[in-house]
């Protein structure tokens, strides 16, 4: 089935213009519900924004009104962005989308946002029939996923579902991601005046340092990666430090991986604690659940077999990045994150490959067919 290049691109480039960063999303959700408002479809917006203390929840789209089964599709972007889209210049030339270089462009996700809502009208105006299908238009993902975490899953009717807002060439797609756990460690000393009497201090810093030395960060293996990315603390160069806190990530496909260097941290945490007289409290949390996808799963062999007949190479990635596919697969809803041309994202050298764009809309309106009986 044919795409209007032009209208697809000019919905793209109304939509980017839209500032809406994350927890901030409701201008771009209220012209989305004005494009909704003229065509013959059911929306509502959901509580998520009172959850996450944003101004605008998720944006869901739903058809039908039946029991969860496997025929239905659920379709996924997020409305949100890193940074501001305010003041943006768009540029269209030589086969790509890009901004003018003062700003991201926004690809990341209103390109996905564009692929769904531009498929929801042309079914809609040319009375397309189609697989039945859901929508949700998410809210706050740049955080770390909140809106889709705030999803009521039970009124949701789908147990499969596309994502799409893999920052890689059409063809791409998500099958396996690691889990992430995130920490937060408090280091409780004792202030004194570091000129005058620093014997009766506990040095929250020095206990930081200590522990932060024995964390591993980078590529730790093949399948981990760490990070201490945050330092917070002090008061004055001649006040011994109280309270230090510091923060990171361990990222790995291998849980027992995770487990082993938490319970290295938790080992190290406690007899720094000890040698230093101080107190050391360790958090960790999941950032999200990693999930693994094959290819005798429905919805990746239909993904496979309709990029197979649009002339598009299905390439799996095993990717270390995190999205809304995670929690989608954490609820039981096996989701698939494709590749829609986005390059560069979170920059102001963001660009779209408009061909990518295009073969990503086409996919999406094959994988909705209905075939003829």
């Amino acid at each position: 089935m044919d795409v209007d290049q032009e209208r697809l691109i000019q919905l793209f480039l109304d939509l980017v213009e839209i500032d809406g960063v994350s927890l901030k999303e409701r201008l771009v959700a209220d012209a989305i519900k004005k494009r909704l408002s003229q065509i013959d479809v059911s929306f509502y917006e959901d509580e998520a924004a009172s959850k996450i203390n944003g101004n605008c929840g998720n944006l869901v789209i739903q058809n039908f009104n039946r029991s969860k089964t496997d025929d239905s599709l659920l379709l996924l972007a997020h409305l949100d962005t890193v940074q501001s889209t305010a003041n943006l210049k768009a540029v269209v030339e030589n086969d790509i989308i890009r901004s003018d270089g003062s700003t991201i462009l926004g690809g990341d996700d209103r390109t996905g946002v564009a692929i769904i809502l531009y498929v929801i009208e042309e079914i809609a105006r040319r009375k397309l029939r189609h697989r039945n299908f859901e929508v949700v238009f998410s809210v706050a993902e740049e955080l770390g996923m909140h809106g889709t975490l705030a999803l009521d899953f039970g009124k949701l009717h789908s147990w499969s579902g596309y994502i799409f807002d893999c920052s890689r060439e059409t063809g791409c797609y998500v099958a396996t991601t690691p889990t992430a756990i995130d920490f937060q460690i408090e280091f409780q000393g004792k202030s004194a005046h570091s000129g005058v009497a620093p014997e009766k201090g506990i040095n929250a810093l020095s206990m930081a340092v200590e522990l932060t030395r024995k964390i591993p960060v980078g590529r730790v293996d093949e399948q981990t990666v760490a990070n201490v990315g945050k330092i917070t603390g002090g008061t004055a160069i001649n006040v011994v430090p109280d309270h230090v806190v510091i923060a990171g990530e361990i990222r790995s496909f291998n849980r027992d991986k995770i487990d082993e260097i938490c319970e290295n941290i938790r080992q190290d945490a406690a007899s720094i604690s000890e040698k230093y007289g101080g107190n050391i409290n360790v958090d960790f949390t999941t950032g999200f659940e990693g999930f693994h996808l094959s290819k005798d799963q429905r919805v990746v062999n239909d993904l496979e077999k309709n990029m197979g007949e649009l002339g598009i190479r299905p390439d799996p990635l095993k990717y270390y990045g995190g999205s809304d596919a995670n929690v989608l697969n954490a609820n039981g809803i096996s989701a698939v994150n494709i590749g829609i041309g986005v390059n560069n994202p979170h920059s102001n050298n963001e660009f779209v490959v408009i061909d990518d764009f295009v073969k990503a809309t086409k996919l999406l309106l094959r994988l909705l067919e209905v075939e003829e009986v």
